[in-house]
């Protein structure tokens, strides 16, 4: 930290400090974590640029006018220490310059919390408020989906499905707090049929929250690991927020996932509602294909079969769809429709989405960030032909007490589904090269110093009839 402390006076400074606390969702926890674990300031903002939103610009201005006010200071302490030959002075001026980059990084924290609780919390409390009452009064079907991973995948492809023969609003992208879910519910029409909302979890509570705030008379659960870990620190506290869905809904259907063991383990054997590749809700699968141009099984209930064929790859993608066919079968759509809906279902954006490059396939799997998704991207990478079947990864964030555990076994599963592992260097570097050791891995390993370098160059360093599958990416703020 001594060594690079000259960083924190250089004038980009100011900004690297709004550009944590941008990065962080302005989470003060998580913004002083990073700054206490941060030694050479010129390395922070490398992957992506401040935005200079209004609440930004105000930030800037008062870090600024903080910085001229220390700097008179200094010329008031070498002023009267001039004056008066008094060396104490001397001594205040140093402690205010050693002391500065510290003043403003702890500082800034201070308008935040007085804007905070003056005027965030009021706004934020009013606009859940309304919502409540939209939601409330809103006629349609509500469909809550909660989980550690997969969410919005099973939010799309349940919102195309039931696009085909409903009129169906779904909360956008990962918009799944009680601010984000606040905003979608303001921009309702109130004539939608089906409400599909996606329901965030940090820490306990927020799913019986986000459920109260909805109000679903219907659910699904996606599955449920160690993502979050750090917040939760156990995952029996991680298996009783997701299920707090559950105690919301009572006697009301919930679809869960029964190939995601935590999520079997807490469920009656005859639930109904439970499913995987195999079915659900008396679907049966068969006649199952993938590959990179797509997914396509057979599934039949009693007269009725669909011929189902999507663009996702990987065979993880067909439980949900599964389930995503028994609810829109439920809610009173045709075989036709269905398959004409499950037709129009494409691999969504950095969540194994496939494209070809110069003759190479690039899995682009960085917004999948959890052990499960690892575990079925390398099983999917495993099942391809390719010249070259290269396995690009950082690891994964928030593991919590099981962050070596869960990258011993990253590197075992690449091991014996990859010939070439890319890792991008950090933390949890040292514990996948172990798995890979363990797993006595016989290709190639590459570590890399600047994952944006090597991202930038991609097309350099693959070759016609290469397969790459890049799962996770960290952002500037984890180590």
């Amino acid at each position: 930290m001594i060594k690079y402390y000259w960083t924190r006076y250089l004038a980009v400074y100011p900004d690297v400090l709004l550009y944590m606390l941008q990065d962080t969702e302005y989470r003060l926890d998580r913004y002083l974590a990073w700054y206490h674990r941060t030694d050479d300031f010129r390395r922070v903002m490398k992957r992506r640029k401040l935005k200079l939103t209004q609440k930004v610009k105000l930030l800037r201005a008062t870090l600024w006018l903080m910085w001229c006010v220390l700097i008179a200071a200094i010329a008031v302490s070498v002023y009267f220490g001039n004056m008066t030959q008094n060396y104490v002075w001397g001594l205040i001026g140093l402690g205010i310059i050693t002391m500065l980059p510290f003043v403003l990084a702890y500082g800034i924290v201070i308008p935040l919390l007085i804007g905070r609780v003056l005027i965030q919390a009021p706004r934020e409390r009013a606009l859940i408020a309304s919502a409540s009452k939209i939601f409330e009064t809103h006629a349609g079907r509500h469909i809550a989906i909660a989980g550690s991973f997969g969410k919005t995948t099973a939010k799309e492809i349940l919102a195309t499905v039931l696009s085909e023969g409903l009129s169906v609003a779904a909360t956008p992208g990962n918009m799944n707090t009680p601010i984000g879910i606040s905003r979608f519910a303001r921009r309702l029409t109130g004539k939608e049929e089906v409400l599909i909302v996606e329901l965030g979890e940090e820490r306990a509570g927020d799913v019986a929250r986000l459920a109260k705030l909805t109000r679903p008379d219907m659910g699904v659960i996606t599955g449920i690991n160690e993502a979050h870990l750090q917040s939760f620190r156990t995952l029996d506290r991680t298996v009783g927020a997701i299920f707090e869905l559950v105690d919301y809904l009572g006697s009301r259907p919930v679809y869960k996932n029964r190939a995601n063991t935590l999520v079997a383990e807490h469920t009656a054997k005859d639930d109904p509602y439970l499913f995987d590749a195999h079915g659900a809700n008396g679907w049966v699968v068969s006649e199952i294909k993938t590959s990179l141009h797509g997914t396509t099984f057979v599934v039949s209930k009693g007269d009725k079969k669909i011929h189902a064929h999507t663009k996702l790859v990987g065979l993880q993608t067909i439980g949900i769809t599964i389930a995503a066919i028994a609810i829109a079968d439920e809610l009173g759509l045709s075989a036709k429709q269905i398959t004409a809906g499950l037709a129009k279902v494409e691999p969504f954006e950095h969540r194994m989405q496939p494209r070809e490059l110069h003759g190479a396939w690039i899995i682009d799997d960085t917004y999948n960030g959890n052990s499960d998704s690892v575990r079925d991207g390398l099983k999917f990478l495993k099942s391809v032909d390719a010249k070259r079947r290269i396995y690009v990864t950082p690891g994964l964030v928030e593991q919590g007490s099981k962050t070596e555990e869960v990258h011993n076994t990253i590197g075992r599963q690449a091991a014996k589904s990859a010939n070439m592992v890319v890792l991008m260097k950090n933390s949890v570097t040292d514990y996948i090269v172990n798995g890979l050791k363990k797993a006595d891995f016989k290709g190639e390993l590459l570590i890399v110093e600047d994952p944006l370098e090597f991202y930038t160059n991609l097309e350099h360093f693959i070759a016609a009839g290469d397969v790459v599958l890049m799962q996770n990416d960290w952002t500037d703020n984890y180590a």
